[in-house]
């Protein structure tokens, strides 16, 4: 008999988008073709100001950041064809050459956030397909914690308790 390491899947997560945007208006169109392309919202919260949240694209800081997510529970792997959704998203929803709002997308597990990236850095992960993956948050002392170097944005109070909230989601579903 040979010897097998046992492999183990890991549970599921729960898809995030932080959506930046100035016309609220524009955002609930992406938000409707979120839902029809990725599935149902059941998490919205209200406009906060992204004073500290740079654009993903350009140096123009959008004025509002809005986070939702999905009910339905996905698996780790998916974050990259979700990525590329989004993107198509944000190419058909455009003016002038940029986005009319930006989608950035995560996830949140049980023991930490991770938002994906189209860019590499010394504190992310490639996946594949161009798509990177840069812890924001772990699980510790019964709340996340931001990490080393996490943006200001995703350091604010109300940003962390909405991390919160979504591991609270994810954990009362999963048991």
């Amino acid at each position: 008999m040979k010897w097998k390491p046992k492999i183990i899947e890991p549970s599921l997560c729960r898809i995030y988008i932080a959506a930046l945007f100035d016309d609220l208006q524009r955002y609930f169109d992406v938000r409707q073709e979120l839902e029809s392309r990725l599935g149902k919202i059941d998490y919205n919260t209200e406009s906060m100001d992204s004073d500290v949240l740079p654009s993903l694209y350009s140096n123009i800081s959008r004025r509002h950041v809005r986070f939702l997510s999905f009910e339905r529970p996905s698996g780790r792997e998916e974050i990259v064809d979700l990525k590329k959704k989004t993107i198509a998203i944000e190419t058909k929803f455009q003016s002038e050459g940029r986005p009319q709002v930006e989608l950035d997308l995560g996830y949140v597990t049980e023991f930490s956030v991770v938002k994906s990236s189209l860019e590499d850095g010394f504190h992310r992960i490639y996946l594949y397909g161009g798509v990177f993956a840069e812890t924001l948050y772990t699980y510790e002392n019964y709340r996340f914690e931001p990490v080393r170097g996490v943006p200001a944005f995703y350091s604010r109070k109300e940003v962390v308790t909405v991390f919160n909230d979504l591991r609270h989601i994810l954990c009362a579903v999963q048991k």
